[in-house]
């Protein structure tokens, strides 16, 4: 047996369902009057007076607008109080164990649909196994047939077809004949003794190459990879190798008078018998390791 549940109409708004001993509160607090519509469908609208259930409430509310104590008009005030109290306990025990019977429901029900679930995706995937298994073995051999013979006419196809002449290869990555410019391969050569003043190479791939007694004055080696290259003796004054790779390089007696080696790494080189006179080493990496101050000239500060 659940409990009657009432909505309640505020203007335009509809509240609800609520149980009856909320409604008996809302008319005893004045939230509800005797006019206010109720209805237990949301369809059928009633007054609170004219519904009949409301009848203590309705008492209660008048006497409270008049001053008087509330009760009903043969028992005492809590007599009154007991028995709205017991029925509004009744209307709560009541709510709850709806929920919990509808809670209950609700899981056996999830529970019913994950096991059906579970069986027909095992009874779908043994079917699929059983059509596999059943498959005609003779499909496979017209198949194997037809693969065979596709491979036999690509390699007759191949063999008729005249072998074209092959392109020129592009020494892209690495050419020593290229002239100077910017990003020019020059890895690995030979370019002792080599006349690039005032060359562009910037950004050059330069690693392992040889530039022994080079004349490199005023040079752009800016962010170039120099690394293992060596440069026994070149002339590198007012070159600049901003941010340049000389990691493992030889610079051994090499001038690098006004040369600018500002962010370069030097991690590893040979500076024996080399030149510093106004040279810039603003943050480079220094063979042992260390980081230059922000505007070191001449020595790694």
């Amino acid at each position: 047996m659940t409990q009657a549940l009432w909505y309640f109409r505020d203007a335009d708004q509809v509240s609800g369902p609520h149980p009856a001993a909320l409604i008996a509160q809302y008319v005893e607090l004045g939230r509800l009057g005797p006019d206010s519509r109720i209805s237990q469908d949301g369809h059928a609208w009633t007054s609170v007076q004219e519904c009949g259930q409301f009848e203590v409430a309705l008492r209660n509310l008048s006497r409270t607008r008049q001053g008087e104590p509330r009760g009903d008009a043969g028992a005492p005030d809590w007599e009154t109080e007991r028995a709205l109290a017991r029925q509004r306990w009744l209307d709560e025990r009541l709510d709850s164990e709806a929920l919990s019977a509808d809670s209950a429901e609700h899981r056996a029900g999830e529970s019913v649909t994950v096991a059906s679930l579970r069986h027909d995706h095992a009874q779908t995937g043994q079917l699929a196994r059983q059509a596999w298994q059943r498959r005609p073995a003779y499909r496979i051999a017209p198949l194997a047939a037809a693969v065979l013979v596709g491979v036999a006419l690509a390699v007759w196809y191949g063999q008729q077809r005249q072998p074209e002449p092959a392109a020129p290869r592009l020494m892209t990555d690495k050419d020593c004949a290229a002239p100077a410019r910017p990003e020019v391969g020059w890895q690995g050569c030979d370019k002792r003794r080599a006349d690039l003043a005032r060359a562009d190479l910037k950004g050059a791939r330069l690693g392992k190459i040889l530039l022994d007694g080079a004349n490199l004055r005023q040079a752009v080696l800016d962010y170039a990879d120099l690394r293992g290259a060596s440069l026994r003796g070149a002339d590198l004054s007012q070159v600049s190798l901003r941010g340049a790779d000389l990691t493992q390089a030889d610079l051994t007696g090499a001038d690098l008078s006004r040369a600018t080696l500002d962010y370069a790494t030097l991690t590893g080189a040979t500076l024996a018998g080399a030149r510093f006179s106004g040279t810039r080493l603003g943050k480079a990496a220094w063979p042992d390791g260390r980081l230059c101050a922000p505007g070191s000239v001449d020595v790694c500060g």
